[in-house]
């Protein structure tokens, strides 16, 4: 297995980051090959990953988001010029994925986010499943309707969906959030059940950030800031809470208390995780690539994540979803919703 001998989440999923990049010059497969064999040595991870090749970036993006074998796979389509790097979770981290791409292709990202530091945790790893479950029990968290379920004779492979799309100005993280609750409340509306009018209440959203983006080696050394009820808020008090919350760390143990917990998670983890997953990668500034794109796991709660950087002053959002739940015109809509409340100079 590719994750560090202390993981414990949710079985269920592969916990798989992923990046799509468009490079400047086209990359020669055995060249990546060699790189990203060197960088599994120099990192001391388990045997070397998979380099597939396809026509498009999508297909390759759906196989390698489910990728089970190698800390870090890559796709490369066959004109060389559009490369996948899907990452486990517990070894690598959103900013970890722009160091990963930088060794495999030769380039270089760099991201201006600043990471949250020795912020304190919230509850400990048992303390916040503690809470989580009251939660559930008292207020859960608000779901996502998907508008199109996947029936019977629809394609089941498996595989997430995913959609993405550009905007003309850069977009912080405070008013991802806002959209990403607002969106899902206007989706929700539109979507009721037998036309009835539902309020979306207890709108909970869990922001990925770093907490060190100084260090050199690849980790994951990412915690999750939770907010609830964010469709009560505006844009600056979204801001205001994104700077006070505490940190929230996953829930790990060893043995047979692994043991326990993983089979816990497997059954609590659609009611314990939130309405929303955001992260955003920042301001990137990148040598010999020419467009990007971020895809967060889809653990606990609604399976749905919400990714976005910002490159050349242009940023791009993409929303990617369990495609055992979600169709990829129903994600669409979804993301129109997000899209449609994105604040003016956000």
């Amino acid at each position: 297995m590719s994750q560090t001998p202390d993981w414990v989440a949710d079985p269920a999923i592969a916990w798989r980051i992923v990046l799509s990049a468009t490079v400047s010059t086209p990359l020669a497969v055995e060249d990546v090959r060699e790189r990203l064999s060197a960088l599994h040595g120099e990192q001391g991870w388990p045997a070397s990953g998979r380099v597939l090749t396809g026509p498009d970036e999508a297909g390759l993006r759906r196989t390698l988001g489910d990728e089970r074998q190698g800390v870090v796979s890559l796709g490369i389509t066959e004109d060389g010029r559009r490369i996948v790097v899907s990452a486990h979770h517990s070894r690598v981290d959103g900013l970890g994925l722009l160091a990963v791409l930088g060794s495999v292709t030769g380039t270089s990202v760099t991201s201006s986010a600043r990471g949250v530091g020795d912020r304190p945790d919230d509850a400990g790893p048992l303390g916040t499943l503690a809470r989580r479950l009251l939660e559930v029990a008292a207020t859960p968290p608000a779901r996502i309707a998907a508008p199109s379920p996947v029936t019977r004779s629809a394609p089941r492979d498996g595989l997430d969906v995913y959609v993405e799309r550009e905007l003309s100005a850069p977009v912080r993280t405070a008013a991802l959030v806002l959209a990403g609750a607002r969106g899902v409340t206007a989706f929700n509306r539109a979507h009721a059940a037998r036309g009835r009018t539902r309020r979306t209440r207890h709108v909970a959203v869990a922001i990925g950030v770093s907490r060190d983006t100084s260090a050199a080696a690849i980790a994951d050394r990412s915690a999750l800031l939770r907010l609830r009820d964010v469709e009560r808020l505006d844009l600056g008090g979204i801001t205001d809470a994104l700077a006070l919350a505490p940190t929230q760390r996953p829930v790990q143990g060893t043995g047979s208390r692994a043991g326990l917990l993983t089979a816990g998670l497997r059954v609590l983890a659609p009611r314990l995780g939130s309405t929303l997953l955001v992260s955003h990668l920042g301001n990137l500034a990148a040598d010999g690539v020419d467009a990007l794109s971020f895809h967060p796991v889809t653990a606990g709660g609604s399976g749905v994540s919400l990714g976005a950087l910002t490159l050349a002053g242009r940023t791009r959002v993409s929303l990617r979803a369990r495609g055992t739940a979600w169709t990829h015109d129903g994600l669409e809509q979804l993301l129109e919703a997000v899209v449609a409340e994105v604040p003016s100079g956000g």
